[in-house]
This record gives C-alpha cells, sequence and structure tokens, in this order.
C-alpha cells in the first residue's frame, strides 16, 4: 500500500506548472506552446503580452464565458450565504424574541436540510452546465 502511495506522486503530468509572467498555477493545456519567450507562459499573459493572438488561444475564456461561469457558481452557493446570515440574525438577535424565535428555528432547521438536500440533488445539473460552459481544447503535441 505504501508503494502504490508511493508511485503515484512519479507519474508524468502531476505537477502543475507555474507561469513565469504572472506566477499563476495552471494545468499544462492553459500555457502556449513554445520556446523562447513563450516558454511556461500561460495563455492569459500570452495573450497581454503579444506573444499569440486571442484567436490562438483557444482556451482563454472571453468576459462573457467567465461572467457565465461565475454565476453558475454563485448560484450553486448562494443559499449557504444566505443561511449562515440568517443564522447568525437568530444567534444574535430573533433567538431571544420569545414566539418568534422558536418558529424562526423550525424555519431555519427545514431550509438548511432543504439546502443540502439542493444541493446534493442539483450536483448533476451543475456539473452539466458547467461542462457546456467549458471550451473544448485539443492539447498541442508535446504538452
Amino acid at each position: 500500500m505504501v508503494e502504490v502511495a508511493a508511485d503515484i506522486g512519479k507519474e508524468r503530468g502531476k505537477k502543475m506548472p507555474i507561469c513565469r509572467l504572472c506566477s499563476g498555477t495552471y494545468p499544462r493545456e492553459f500555457f502556449i506552446h513554445g520556446n523562447g519567450p513563450n516558454t511556461q507562459v500561460c495563455s492569459r499573459c500570452g495573450v497581454e503580452h503579444g506573444y499569440i493572438s486571442k484567436d490562438e488561444a483557444a482556451n482563454l475564456y472571453d468576459d462573457t464565458l467567465k461572467s457565465a461561469r461565475l454565476s453558475t457558481v454563485t448560484r450553486r452557493y448562494r443559499p449557504f450565504l444566505y443561511l449562515t446570515v440568517l443564522w447568525g440574525l437568530y444567534i444574535t438577535t430573533v433567538r431571544s424574541i420569545d414566539p418568534w424565535g422558536w418558529y424562526m428555528l423550525i424555519m431555519l432547521v427545514l431550509l438548511t436540510l432543504a439546502s443540502v438536500v439542493l444541493f446534493f440533488t442539483s450536483a448533476a445539473k451543475y456539473s452539466s452546465t458547467l461542462a457546456r460552459l467549458t471550451p473544448d481544447y485539443e492539447r498541442p503535441k508535446g504538452h
């Protein structure tokens, strides 16, 4: 068992390279291909510094795609932000009010349980939406 775990780290492609311009760590497919100034440069820095054009950077996300992906992730985790705020409001103020404290506690427990169930049942839809918003990318030879 220990030998198998030790061999996993030795496999090729497990280490993620660092962009020499922005020091960002990305998977290998986010780097431009080439030698000289193109070596170890991510596609975003390559476009910003003029090493490649936007058309050559197939895996570069445009602004609409970035905002759509951010919106998808935000919609997925938004209930937990609201629940955190509501639980904080309950603990700090509403808990001391006699009849409404109990009503809000019951409501918060039901909302918490429902949000956890919805989180797990909507996982497939979330994955498919992110897969649809991820551009296809063919890895260049040598990467």
